[in-house]
């Protein structure tokens, strides 16, 4: 979460995720899935990371998914949102391949190495905690259809104009 500098009033992140301070969400990842044998709606999982932080938030992921999806095998990203990324990270002794696409799409895809896909949608870590809510129920909402960015807008993550 970022805070003001008293001396600057400048925005600095703390690294505290805003949803700690609800107490709803306990440590870790703040992540909500649903993985059903039909897999209807067309997320199967929502994810808060706590920062833009690859190196920190993309293991946190994994061990979020721990005994669900496991394992992971790669991960793909938007790299307007993450920037540089690497291009694999060793997480538990398993070597993980992050791709990263330049398509502004607010998600995540998983892939395990069975390759089953899924597919998540990405709140941005700034997000106010009652919108981020929103938007990750209605993420796995099975009845779903509006893609990432309809959804981070209808719930109020962000303002009704689109990335580019």
């Amino acid at each position: 979460m970022a805070d003001v500098d008293p001396d600057t009033q400048a925005r600095r992140d703390t690294g505290a995720h805003p949803a700690a301070e609800t107490g709803r969400f306990g440590p870790g990842p703040v992540l909500r899935l649903e993985v059903t044998e039909h897999r209807d709606g067309l997320f199967d999982g929502a994810w808060w990371p706590y920062s833009h932080r690859v190196n920190i938030e993309i293991p946190r992921l994994i061990g979020g998914l721990a005994g669900l999806w496991d394992p992971v095998t790669r991960i793909g990203v938007d790299l307007e949102t993450w920037g540089a990324l690497p291009t694999r990270l060793v997480i538990d002794g398993r070597v993980v391949r992050i791709d990263g696409y330049p398509v502004a799409d607010d998600t995540a895809l998983v892939t395990r190495d069975d390759r089953a896909l899924f597919s998540l949608l990405v709140v941005p870590p700034e997000a106010a905690p009652e919108a981020a809510v929103a938007a990750m129920a209605r993420a796995l909402d099975p009845a779903n259809t509006a893609p990432a960015g309809t959804i981070l807008t209808e719930t109020g993550v962000r303002p009704g104009h689109r990335r580019r």
